[in-house]
């Protein structure tokens, strides 16, 4: 038996800096129970955080310092030189390129954008937020980067830095949509294909800046295709099965490329999910739709979409003004389960926090059991992948749906994590 360690009172709350560092200092993590554990292992993270806003800071500082020796006075260059970040690259054992970059997120994050630093230093947010708080907002102006950074700063901690950068595209695109439009169809215009070897002998063979809407069909498609081959007994993994679909559709062979499969709709769905406000399918606003597992994209982008979806493989989900579901289901057939198809369209992916499995591949599981008297109705149904869905029911942790499209996951070390909705595109 090992004796247990109590973590401090205050360790929960105690914000990051000298003094939290050392209590830290203090703690056998050994001998902590799996809740305390938890407890540090977040007052660490803030504490990690505070310490990389430390770093940046450190950086910018040497950027800044003019030449000289060990005995040169303390000094400050005003503007830094082609050559700033090679101290910074020798001096960590850094790639030219990586210093480069660090510098300038360091100097962006301590110039244009404080607050998102300020957030960094507190242990608000962590590193990979503050870069894609950084890179999504370098095509804006710096009153208005740091106007929609503000917007997002407070419920960063609580989204992925995918979930984040998702909501902050969508605000950047709703802020001047004419702007996104055009930022789009430029790199739309440099799209290419890149093919190249790694260290292990296998290819990349990659497009990049690829129109979204064609992406996603490209993709759906061929994750249809090795699904239907994966049903029909093929015992390749699902990863396997899409990369030699891939191929085979490229080089013209194979039973996907002649058609042979039969079942090629993309699963569950029916198609690939678009969600926009019906004042943009109007013409009225430019406010961004969603495009399930791919972000916002512009409105041009949506309402093209949704004019040849009858031909097509998208479901369309329609929100109000307010934001609210006021139509959802697949364009070429109706659904067999409407509430399933609500469900699927109201949680877009998997409930868990930080999953991002979509809906159209996860489980529609019953957060209070069938078997034990659970409805099948959108008050007890929850969009779970194969494995969320096994940890609750078999990995001891319990979930329950405070309300319509909110849950509260229970972990067996006694702690507790609210999921919110995901957000539907904004309002106008």
């Amino acid at each position: 038996m090992i004796e247990r360690v109590m973590v401090p009172e205050n360790l929960a709350e105690l914000p990051p800096g000298p003094e939290l560092g050392l209590l830290l200092a203090t703690i056998d993590r050994a001998k902590l129970n799996g809740h305390d554990a938890v407890t540090m292992l977040q007052a660490r993270a803030r504490q990690v955080a505070y310490d990389q806003a430390q770093l940046l800071a450190d950086l910018v500082e040497v950027a800044h310092c003019p030449p000289g020796d060990a005995d040169a006075p303390a000094a400050r260059v005003e503007q830094v030189d082609e050559f700033a970040a090679d101290e910074i690259r020798m001096a960590l054992r850094l790639t030219r390129r990586a210093a480069e970059h660090t510098l300038h997120l360091a100097a962006d994050l301590l110039r244009r954008l404080p607050q998102v630093h300020a957030a960094l230093a507190a242990g608000d947010i962590d590193l990979p937020r503050a870069r894609v708080l950084s890179e999504g907002t370098l095509a804006l102006h710096e009153e208005t980067a740091r106007r929609l950074v503000s917007q997002v700063l407070e419920t960063a901690a609580g989204l992925t830095p995918h979930q984040l950068a998702a909501r902050l595209r969508a605000l950047v695109i709703a802020s001047d949509p004419e702007a996104a439009r055009r930022r789009q169809a430029r790199s739309i215009r440099h799209r290419r294909l890149v093919s190249e070897t790694d260290s292990e002998g296998t290819a990349t063979l990659a497009g990049y800046q690829l129109p979204v809407e064609r992406a996603a069909i490209a993709a759906a498609r061929v994750d249809a295709l090795a699904r239907a081959a994966k049903r029909a007994g093929d015992g390749r993994s699902l990863d396997q099965l899409r990369a030699d679909t891939f191929l085979d559709l490229l080089e013209g062979v194979g039973a996907a490329a002649a058609g042979v499969a039969t079942d090629a709709r993309p699963h569950s769905t029916g198609g690939v999910d678009l969600r926009v406000p019906l004042t943009t399918l109007m013409g009225l606003t430019d406010l961004p739709g969603e495009l399930s597992g791919w972000g916002p994209v512009v409105a041009e982008t949506a309402r093209q979409i949704a004019s040849r979806s009858r031909k097509s493989a998208w479901r369309i989900s329609v929100y109000d003004r307010n934001g609210r579901l006021i139509h959802n289901g697949p364009v070429r057939r109706r659904p067999k389960i409407r509430d399933a198809a609500f469900v699927r369209s109201r949680d877009q992916t998997c409930r868990a926090p930080g999953c991002r499995v979509p809906a159209s591949h996860a489980d529609l599981d019953h957060v209070r059991r069938y078997v034990d008297g659970g409805p099948s109705t959108p008050d007890n149904l929850a969009v779970l992948c194969r494995h969320d869905h096994r940890l609750k029911d078999e990995g001891g942790w319990r979930l329950r749906q405070l309300q319509p499209g909110v849950f509260v996951w229970h972990s067996r070390l006694g702690h507790q994590y609210v999921v919110p909705p995901e957000p539907s595109v904004p309002p106008d």
